[in-house]
């Protein structure tokens, strides 16, 4: 259970350290907060305790958010573009419907961390940490997945258009309805993963090799076949 809410802050640039009705709330083992429509761009939460606290239709941008503890976090609408969440702890938490372009996430802790409806172009999750991130219907355009765990899962409806997915683990995960286009998928596993329904984007050899054990369709095996050996296909 949250409190009432906290509506519409304005605290753009704030160090909540030095807000103690915030910052210290939560440090006395009170519940979470909820936050509503507040500004928080460029604010410092870094090192923070914010498990459990809510973030609904909030300005985040450049927020700084590094080492803070936000497991179970609620993310929900607004933005959180170019923000920094560097070493945090993200386990459990959610974000929906949130503009995170080109945030950075890189070190921090994103075990069962889910992604919906998001807007992640250009976004860095190369060196994040645990198993069982989700996302799904999230942009992901020239979006930064290098070694990323991301096993077992359904990554439905994902546009990974120039994305770098080097080293990723999407072994046994669904991707159908997502965009590969010009993903960089080079020392990728995908061993399981089903890419059926997904779009491929041209085909060569080298991006044929990187798709081993990999399942496709029938249909997208005859079109990689045409794209390689330009042969007509005939029942």
């Amino acid at each position: 259970m949250t409190g009432e809410p906290l509506q519409d802050l304005d605290l753009p640039g704030t160090a909540l350290r030095e807000r103690p009705e915030l910052s210290q709330r939560d440090e006395r083992g009170t519940e979470p907060l909820t936050l509503v429509r507040c500004d928080l761009g460029g604010a410092d939460l870094r090192g923070l305790d914010l498990p459990g606290w809510q973030f609904l239709d909030c300005h985040l941008d450049e927020a700084r958010l590094n080492g803070a503890r936000l497991d179970a976090a609620v993310f929900r609408g607004g933005s959180a573009r170019s923000a920094t969440f560097l070493d945090g702890d993200l386990a459990g938490a959610r974000f929906e419907m949130v503009d995170a372009s080109d945030a950075r996430f890189g070190g921090a802790l994103m075990s069962e961390t889910e992604f919906h409806g998001c807007r992640l172009m250009g976004t860095d999750f190369e060196g994040s940490r645990g198993l069982g991130m989700l996302l799904q219907n999230c942009n992901l355009y020239a979006a930064n997945l290098n070694g990323c765990t991301l096993t077992n899962a359904e990554l439905t409806g994902l546009r990974l258009t120039e994305a770098s997915l080097r080293g990723a683990d999407l072994r046994g995960s669904d991707l159908a309805g997502s965009v590969l286009l010009n993903a960089d998928l080079y020392a990728a596993k995908l061993k399981g993963a089903d890419l059926r329904g997904a779009d491929l984007g041209p085909v060569d050899l080298d991006r044929l090799a990187a798709m081993a054990g990999a399942i496709i369709s029938r249909v997208q095996a005859e079109r990689i076949l045409v794209e390689l050996a330009n042969v007509v296909v005939m029942d």
